[in-house]
């Protein structure tokens, strides 16, 4: 009872469950959403438990905690990630493998849950010359010699990587990816 219906001393009126919001992951999220001010929906949490996304938004939002239930589901997900930094708060390692698939996630992981380097993931983050590039800036705070090769493959982002590290321009120019009049 929220303090609207205190103060005019009615009971908010929740409408039972479809058929559909008991069994579908996301039409239960949504009802237990809308009827967030009664608590849990303990009868559609089956059905939300078993997708990753709606059961990382079902812990994040509506129970606001560890939902163990449905954690084994969660874990074969990149939405392992973001579980681990807004509702754990800290590292998962039930989820690492599955997170370290992915270069998006695992360089989010490795900055916002890690906090450092994640060297079983490098390899992965390494395949994306975007996340390379953060990772060498946020993560790492300087060069990645072992990942510039994805790099050089993007004109672009390979002029804003030697922007940021300067002194790998001549050893860039010796393996061929960068012209020495471009130096």
């Amino acid at each position: 009872m929220n303090a609207t219906d205190r103060i005019l001393g009615e009971a908010r009126k929740v409408r039972p469950p479809t058929k559909r919001e008991l069994t579908d992951p996301h039409d239960a999220y949504f009802y237990a959403e809308e009827k967030l001010r009664m608590g849990r929906f303990p009868e559609g949490e089956s059905a939300i438990a078993t997708d990753p996304y709606w059961a990382y938004m079902y812990a994040r939002h509506i129970i606001k905690g560890r939902w163990p239930e449905a954690e084994a589901t969660i874990a074969t997900s990149p939405w392992g990630f973001p579980y681990a930094w807004h509702v754990i708060g800290g590292r998962w390692p039930e989820a690492e493998a599955t997170i370290a698939t992915d270069p998006g996630w695992a360089y989010g992981y490795a900055v916002n849950v890690l906090n450092g380097r994640w060297p079983e993931a490098e390899a992965v983050i390494a395949t994306d010359p975007l996340y390379v590039i953060n990772y060498a800036k946020y993560v790492i705070k300087g060069r990645w010699p072992e990942a510039e090769a994805a790099i050089a493959t993007n004109p672009h982002l390979a002029k804003s990587y030697l922007e940021l590290f300067p002194d790998a321009k001549l050893e860039w120019v010796m393996k061929g990816w960068l012209d020495w009049l471009d130096l």
